[in-house]
């Protein structure tokens, strides 16, 4: 998702990534403020455009860089909270429409979840009372007065935007954090994706009726984003507790890295296999699975292949093993035993079968068979 993007610097270790996206939003975002913003602006204090010192155009690009520092600031709010907590952050992406923090905390209790998810619109808000309270100190450029009104209009925009309850945006995780504490986990994740959703096709319509391309692209994002969150997270939480060696498809072809996928798939199909491990005599490059193969029937088994191949062991819980694999850029992983033998792959294909049977095994009236076998000896059999 962010291969497109470069490392700027590193904030406690955290590296501040610039998507390549950000070239099309902050030319326009310097439009705006250069031809909209600030012209309305000046005549409201009956000031004429000739008074400032720079050009209008000029100030539209620092306003619109300093907004980005300004949503940086945003999620590091959220990925120094989750630090302080004992997660973990990957990094922050600044991108077309804002800011990403991949954070890794799925032990944060429900309270510890709504704190995190609400010290980026906290960043935010006191950046905007901050800069909106500078801009009215005596004696300042008119230039610089007039950024720091705009920008921190624009904070408290960003601020209240993202208070919204429309998952996954700040409020939505919070009203999730919220469900949490009294509701399943699985069930406040679905109440609060249904209601972004919800919110984000009554924004659509706002869009289509105003016109207004940006919060068109902002309310597809937010209904795409809540219907993908939903899914990651109902497969992480129907997992856990599950094992790999109970999801993992133990027939698996084994085929070259110079194999074309259409070679690749006759071998699976043949062999009554749903993955592929690509190898040769030095190394394992990593799984194909069926959706990989369908990539082009010349394409080579190791031009599809991104990424180091991901390694779990049979007793792995599930929910670990979706979460590796959904961080790498695999389609798979590797399932081992404790010979270090190669006894399987778990692909998504996997993980969405188990998901479904662990759904009809824990429905209501049905009673689970008492274990028989300890799951260590099972995995040596």
């Amino acid at each position: 998702m962010f291969s497109k993007a470069w490392t700027l610097m590193r904030i406690r270790g955290i590296p501040i990534r610039l998507h390549i996206s950000l070239a099309l939003v902050l030319p326009f975002l310097a439009w705006s403020v250069s031809t909209n913003q600030l012209p309305q602006l000046l005549r409201s204090a009956h000031v004429p455009a000739e008074a400032l010192t720079l050009p209008a155009s000029l100030l539209g690009v620092l306003v619109a860089l300093a907004l980005f520092v300004g949503i940086a600031l945003h999620e590091l709010g959220h990925a120094l909270v989750a630090l302080r907590q004992g997660g973990h952050v990957k990094g922050i992406t600044l991108m077309l429409l804002g800011g990403v923090a991949e954070i890794d905390h799925e032990g944060a209790t429900p309270r510890q979840q709504a704190w995190m998810a609400f010290a980026g619109p906290l960043v935010s808000l006191l950046l905007g009372v901050g800069s909106l309270a500078l801009s009215l100190v005596d004696g300042l450029l008119l230039d610089l007065r007039a950024a720091l009104y705009i920008f921190g209009g624009m904070n408290l925009a960003l601020a209240i935007f993202n208070l919204i309850p429309a998952y996954p945006l700040d409020g939505g995780r919070i009203l999730r954090a919220l469900l949490a504490a009294r509701l399943q986990p699985m069930r406040a994740t679905r109440i609060s994706a249904s209601v972004g959703r919800v919110l984000a096709l009554c924004g659509v319509g706002f869009a289509l009726m105003l016109p207004d391309p940006m919060l068109l692209l902002v309310s597809v994002f937010v209904f795409l984003g809540a219907s993908a969150d939903e899914a990651a997270t109902t497969m992480r939480l129907g997992l856990a507790g599950l094992r790999a060696r109970q999801a993992m498809a133990r027939r698996v072809a084994s085929v070259e890295p110079s194999r074309s996928l259409s070679s690749v798939a006759r071998h699976m199909l043949f062999q009554g296999a749903s993955a592929a491990i690509v190898r040769d005599a030095q190394s394992v490059r990593g799984v194909l699975g069926v959706r990989d193969v369908q990539r082009g029937p010349l394409r080579r088994a190791d031009e599809v292949l991104e990424g180091e191949p991901v390694w779990v062991h049979a007793d792995d819980d599930l929910s670990e093993v979706v979460g590796r694999i959904q961080k790498s850029k695999q389609s798979g992983a590797i399932v081992v035993d404790d010979m270090n033998t190669i006894v399987g792959v778990v692909t998504y294909e996997d993980l969405a079968r188990a998901v479904a049977l662990r759904g009809a095994a824990d429905a209501p009236g049905v009673t689970p068979p008492a274990p028989t076998v300890p799951a260590r000896q099972d995995a040596r059999r």
